[in-house]
């Protein structure tokens, strides 16, 4: 804990260099802190679940459900203008232009930026919850 009741990240993470931004879904919130929750729990639940699911279909290269599912996240990770995660998205999307190789490094890139983006987004809640 820091001041103000507030988690810290774990030390052995770097620290949150502008993974994303929340001011969109403040905007679209309008001070309404009980929706403001509501979607930042709707986005760590629903990127969790599609972490996993791309991490299995790649293990089977499924590369067409792969792009299904980067593409359904592109519009949330655009409204919390994750803009590190941009041409991931797109060469994912594009999957046929890519060998297996190159799209299980992409793939792997895609879940370790949003499992890492996930812990602050969490931290974020958690701090929330406490104002």
């Amino acid at each position: 804990m820091t001041e103000n009741n507030k988690i810290a990240a774990p030390e052995t993470l770097p620290q949150n260099l502008n993974l994303y931004d929340l001011t969109d879904i403040e905007i679209l919130s309008k001070n309404d802190d009980a929706l403001f929750g509501k979607v930042l729990n709707i986005l760590i639940s629903m990127f969790s679940s599609e972490i996993e699911n791309v991490k299995i279909l790649a293990k089977d290269d499924k590369w067409k459900e792969v792009a299904e599912i980067v593409h359904k996240l592109k519009t949330s990770l655009t409204h919390i203008r994750v803009v590190s995660l941009k041409q991931t998205v797109k060469d994912l999307e594009d999957y046929e232009q890519f060998g297996s190789e190159k799209l299980n490094r992409l793939a792997t890139e895609f879940c370790d930026a949003l499992e890492n983006m996930l812990i602050y987004l969490k931290i974020d809640l958690v701090n929330f919850n406490k104002k």
